[in-house]
C-alpha cells in the first residue's frame, strides 16, 4: 500500500480511507492529521443530496463529522496497512448546530479523539465555516468488525 502524504485532497486518496461512495462522500480532503486528531474539510457542491434551498441541511452537517471521524480513522489505518472499515455512529452525546452553510461554502472540521477502545471511539468534532465555528458535537463511533 503506497503512503498517502497530508494534506490530502483528491477525491480518488480520499475514498482510499473511507466506505463512503458518491453520493454520500461529505468530505473531501484530510488537511492536517496527528495522533489523536486531525483538521478534515469538505465543499459544498451544488449537487449535494444533503442540499435544501441551497443550505447544508442539519442532517448532511452530522453526515459530514461521522465521516471526518471515519477519515481520520481510515488514515490512521493506513498508515498500519490496513484498509478502510465500514462504521456507523452508536450515539452522539452532545450536538449544537449554531448556523447551516451555504452551497460552495467550505467547512473544515477539527476531529479529536478522546477514547479509543478496540472498535469504538468516543470523538470531539468542532465544524467551522470562514473561521466561525458553526457547529460542535461529541460522538461515539463503532467499526464493524472483520468477517
Amino acid at each position: 500500500m503506497k503512503a498517502l502524504e497530508i494534506p490530502i485532497t483528491d477525491l480518488d486518496s480520499i475514498k482510499k480511507l473511507i466506505p463512503h461512495r458518491e453520493p454520500m462522500i461529505m468530505v473531501d480532503s484530510l488537511l492536517e492529521f496527528n495522533d489523536g486528531e486531525a483538521l478534515v474539510g469538505f465543499t459544498i457542491l451544488k449537487d449535494n443530496i444533503f442540499l435544501n434551498n441551497d443550505e447544508f441541511s442539519e442532517t448532511g452537517l452530522i453526515e459530514h463529522m461521522a465521516q471526518a471521524a471515519a477519515l481520520y480513522i481510515g488514515f490512521k489505518n493506513h498508515t498500519k496497512e490496513q484498509s478502510a472499515k465500514e462504521g456507523f455512529i452508536a450515539s452522539i452525546k452532545k450536538l449544537n448546530i449554531q448556523m447551516l452553510p451555504k452551497v460552495d461554502q467550505v467547512i473544515t472540521t477539527e476531529v479529536s479523539i478522546i477514547h479509543e477502545i478496540m472498535h469504538m471511539s468516543t470523538v470531539k468534532l468542532s465544524t467551522f465555516s470562514n473561521g466561525i465555528e458553526i457547529a460542535n458535537a461529541q460522538m461515539n463511533t463503532v467499526l464493524k468488525e472483520d468477517e
